[in-house]
């Protein structure tokens, strides 16, 4: 199954997050749940850890992972920076 990645936290380039942000609306490999002691699970449920086709790796939250690019509702990183156009 084809798993996408979707950012749903601050977007800017002084995020902590910001490498991940780049990676938004790209397809993920999940490599494993995360143990319930591990990041923010209280507060938003099931983390993953995620390789991305560029072989970056990172952990994500459940509600950031989709089934389909139908299911983005957030810009997309790329298209705004270089101006691409779908």
């Amino acid at each position: 199954m084809t798993i996408w990645f979707e950012y749903h936290c601050y977007e800017g380039e002084d995020s902590c997050d910001a490498e991940l942000w780049h990676h938004t609306h790209q397809q993920v490999i999940i490599l494993h749940l995360l143990a319930q002691s591990k990041g923010d699970i209280v507060n938003h449920g099931k983390m993953y850890s995620v390789r991305f086709d560029d072989g970056f790796e990172y952990d994500v939250f459940e509600e950031e992972l989709v089934a389909s690019p139908k299911d983005f509702y957030r810009p997309d990183y790329r298209k705004v920076k270089y101006g691409i156009s779908s």
